[in-house]
C-alpha cells in the first residue's frame, strides 16, 4: 500500500515546496527498502505525464531514466548493506537520487520555452589528410571509418574523394573538430573513438614495426594484439601513442587518453596494461586496470578511479563524479562547439556528480547543471556566461 506521507513529500519536492524538516524526512524514507515500489509508481505516474508534452525528447529518454534510477537505488542498498556502519551515505545517495529525477522533470518543464535558442549536440564528422596533400571530408552518413589498405566506411561504402579500390599506403590524419566524433577501425582490428577537437595521426610502418599513432585531444582505444614469429619465437608487435608531454606503450588492451591543449594529460586504463614513458625522461610507469596516470609539468601522478567516468563518451553520455565545474564545462563547450566565459573564476571548483546524455541539445545540459542552485547560465552568440545564481 502506498504512503501517502511518501506520495505527499515526493510531489512537494518536484514543486520545490518542501521545508527543511521536510526534506530530511523525505530522504529517511527514500533510504528505506520499503519505498522501492512506490517511488517506482511515482516515477512512471511523472514520465507518463510528461511523455506527450515533450514529444522533442527521444522517448528512450524516458525509460532510460527509469531504469537507470531504479538500478541506482538497488546499488545504493547493496553497497549499504555492505557497509551498514555508513547510514549518512544511504540517505545522501538517495538525496542525489532524487535530485536528478527532480531536476530531469524540471528541465522539461523549461525546455519548449528555450527551444529556439538550443545548441545541437554534436555529430559524427570528421576530415582526413593524406600525406600527398589530399584533404577528404569523411561523410556524416556515416560514423567508421577502416583505414586498411584501402579506406572505406565500415558498412563498405566507399570514401569519396578516393579512387575505387586505391591502395593507400601513406601516414594519415584524422580531425574530429568541436562539436563532432568518429570511430576508426585500424586495418588489424584495433577500435579508436576519437572525441570532439582531437587529431590523430597514423603512422603506416611494416607489419613487423610497431604500430605508432600520435593524439592530440581526446581518444578511447581497444587495440587488438598482434604478433610476428622472430627467432622462431611468437612477439607481440607494441602499439603507441604519443601525446605532446608522453608516450604510451600498449600490448592489447582498452583504455583512454586526454591529451587537450592547457589541460594536464590524463591516461585511464579499463583492462590489460600500459607503460608511461614521460617526455624527457626514461623511466617507463606502469599504470593498472581501475587507474589513471595524470601528467603535469613533466611529473606523472597516479589515482583510483572508474573507469565509466571517463570513457562513458563514447557511449554517449556525460559522466562526472566529485568533478570540478571548470573540466566538465571543457566538455561540454567541446561537444556543443561553444566558448565558456566565468563572471566569477571561483565558480570553476564548484563540484558536481551525475550524468547526462550527449543526444540533448545544450539548454538540456545546462539546465542540469542549475538546478542544483549553485548557477546558473546564459547563452549568447556561441558563448555560454557562468554565473552564481
Amino acid at each position: 500500500m502506498q504512503n501517502p506521507r511518501f506520495e505527499e513529500l515526493f510531489n512537494k519536492y518536484l514543486n520545490d515546496a518542501l521545508t527543511k524538516d521536510e526534506m530530511l524526512e523525505f530522504q529517511l524514507l527514500l533510504a528505506s527498502d520499503d519505498q522501492e515500489r512506490a517511488l517506482r509508481s511515482l516515477i512512471d505516474n511523472e514520465i507518463s505525464a510528461n511523455v506527450e508534452e515533450y514529444p522533442h525528447v527521444e522517448l528512450n529518454w524516458f525509460a532510460e531514466l527509469e531504469t537507470n534510477v531504479l538500478a541506482n537505488i538497488r546499488s545504493t542498498r547493496s553497497k549499504t548493506r555492505y557497509l551498514n556502519w555508513n547510514w549518512k551515505k544511504t540517505v545522501a545517495a538517495a538525496a542525489l537520487l532524487v535530485v536528478s529525477i527532480g531536476a530531469s522533470l524540471w528541465m522539461l518543464s523549461r525546455l519548449d520555452n528555450d527551444e529556439r535558442n538550443t545548441i545541437k549536440p554534436g555529430t559524427s564528422i570528421a576530415s582526413l589528410r593524406l600525406a600527398d596533400g589530399r584533404e577528404i571530408a569523411l561523410s556524416n552518413k556515416h560514423e567508421s571509418i577502416v583505414l586498411g589498405d584501402e579506406l572505406m566506411y565500415a558498412d563498405g561504402a566507399s570514401v569519396e574523394g578516393l579512387e575505387s579500390h586505391e591502395s593507400i599506403h601513406q601516414d594519415m590524419v584524422i580531425t574530429v573538430p568541436k562539436g563532432g566524433t568518429y570511430h576508426i577501425i585500424l586495418a588489424d582490428g584495433s577500435k579508436i573513438w576519437l572525441n570532439s577537437d582531437s587529431r590523430l595521426t597514423y603512422k603506416i610502418r611494416s607489419k613487423e614495426q610497431p604500430r605508432e599513432l600520435d593524439l592530440e585531444g581526446e581518444a578511447f582505444f581497444e587495440v587488438a594484439t598482434r604478433y610476428i614469429i622472430q627467432n622462431n619465437k611468437r612477439i607481440k608487435v607494441p602499439f603507441l601513442v604519443k601525446t605532446s608531454t608522453q608516450t604510451v606503450q600498449v600490448l592489447g588492451t582498452a583504455f583512454n587518453i586526454s591529451a587537450y591543449s592547457g589541460e594536464a594529460t590524463r591516461t585511464t586504463l579499463v583492462e590489460g596494461k600500459v607503460a608511461i614513458n614521460i617526455k624527457g625522461n626514461k623511466k617507463l610507469h606502469q599504470l593498472q586496470p581501475n587507474q589513471q596516470a595524470i601528467v603535469q609539468n613533466n611529473s606523472i601522478t597516479f589515482i583510483p578511479v572508474d573507469p565509466v567516468n571517463y570513457v562513458s563518451w563514447k557511449d554517449g553520455t556525460f559522466t562526472f563524479s566529485d568533478e570540478d565545474l571548470n573540466h566538465i564545462l571543457n566538455q561540454i563547450g567541446r561537444w556543443y562547439n561553444v566558448q565558456v566565459k566565468y563572471e566569477d573564476e571561483s565558480l570553476r571548483k564548484l563540484k558536481f556528480e551525475g550524468v547526462l546524455p550527449r543526444n540533448q541539445n545544450l539548454t538540456f545540459v545546462l539546465d542540469a547543471l542549475a538546478s542544483t542552485g549553485e548557477v546558473q547560465f546564459t547563452v549568447h552568440s556561441n558563448t555560454v556566461y557562468v554565473k552564481r545564481k
